[in-house]
């Protein structure tokens, strides 16, 4: 399954590293003993049985939207120990959509990071499974929460919030009774980059109004080339975690390489069946596809891996001649040119018309 050749990134990234490939991994035995099941007190003080005495059975009823992750995982630990094939099942459920299962992505990536820490061949092995039962996107995600953390997205959209919420939180505060200290500090603060602002606008206002457009122009580029400096910087910190987590852990790496082989497989199944004009029996794998420089491209390095499979180097006599980099890069175009824009013309996805602001054409 896994490809030969490994992960080649940016070129700015691209240094000889060591790499190992052994992958440990430890079976679990079947415990099919029953317990007994606890009683205890309702609110009104009426006994009731604390738990079934069937894990499986309490990780369906308990795990639910609002159960916190270290629940959830203690759960999953005691319903595997009892029966992991179920355990497996209910974690499928977990995630299930289109009316299937409990629709629950945040315990079901709770659950599927659990896998991939002691369980990592059952995760990558059944990664065909997840996608049927969610959506092909949910394997990326994994990846990228295994790289960052389970707690990157509500750490990013916090952060973004706290950005967007601090806009005009002054008005939004008027009338609405007692204020925090932390606020009342905010606010003080606010007024006072104010008191500057109004400041340096009148001194400003005494040089002539030429002079004071180019500053303004002045500043402004000055303010972009850093912005777009930070995201150079940012971008390329993504890629070498990526490369480096991929060569060096070889669990990361066989997760990696089994989601790249479902998007392989799916996107040479979906362009035999556009060729056949079997339109019907094309997936959605191309929609949910990174492509070169997409946000999952940038912090996975995914694209480069799968199009190395939809267009292996035996594929053409012509790639047997390129260097590793050339070829990576012709592969990567090619998959885009050749896979993934046909396949999304025929899907007449609305993101499509959508970013090519084609509006009165959406299907």
């Amino acid at each position: 399954m896994a490809s030969d050749s490994l992960l080649l990134g940016p070129p700015q990234i691209n240094t000889k590293s060591t790499t190992t490939t052994a992958i440990e991994s430890s079976v679990e035995t079947v415990n099919l003993s029953t317990q007994e099941p606890t009683l205890d007190f309702t609110e009104n003080c009426s006994l009731t049985y604390k738990a079934t005495g069937n894990p499986c059975l309490d990780f369906f009823f308990h795990v639910v939207p609002s159960t916190p992750s270290h629940e959830t995982v203690e759960r999953v630990q005691k319903a595997w120990a009892y029966h992991p094939l179920t355990t497996l099942k209910l974690i499928c459920n977990l995630r299930g959509v289109r009316g299937i299962g409990k629709s629950d992505k945040q315990r079901f990536y709770t659950a599927a990071l659990w896998l991939h820490k002691h369980h990592p061949k059952t995760l990558a092995l059944n990664a065909k499974t997840f996608a049927d039962f969610g959506y092909f996107k949910d394997l990326l995600e994994i990846l990228y929460l295994i790289l960052e953390g389970e707690s990157a997205r509500e750490i990013a959209k916090r952060e973004w919030d706290q950005r967007k919420g601090a806009k005009g939180v002054g008005r939004r505060m008027q009338g609405r009774g007692r204020i925090t200290g932390r606020m009342h500090h905010f606010l003080a603060r606010k007024r006072l980059a104010n008191m500057k602002k109004t400041e340096k606008n009148k001194t400003s206002s005494k040089l002539p109004k030429e002079l004071r457009v180019k500053q303004n122009i002045a500043k402004v580029n000055l303010e972009r080339e850093h912005a777009r400096t930070m995201r150079k910087e940012r971008v390329l910190a993504m890629a070498k975690k990526a490369f480096e987590r991929y060569n060096r852990d070889p669990v990361y790496r066989f997760l990696h390489d089994a989601v790249s082989d479902v998007f392989a497989e799916m996107l040479k199944a979906d362009m035999q069946a556009l060729n056949e004009g079997k339109h019907r029996d094309i997936s959605l794998a191309a929609k949910w596809c990174p492509t070169i420089d997409s946000a999952y491209d940038k912090s996975l390095l995914i694209c480069e891996s799968i199009a190395k499979r939809v267009f292996p180097k035996e594929s053409d006599p012509e790639y047997q001649t390129l260097e590793d980099a050339h070829y990576a890069y012709r592969v990567r175009d090619r998959l885009r040119k050749q896979v993934l824009v046909p396949l999304h013309k025929v899907l007449e996805l609305p993101e499509v018309y959508m970013s090519a602001n084609m509006w009165e054409t959406l299907p």
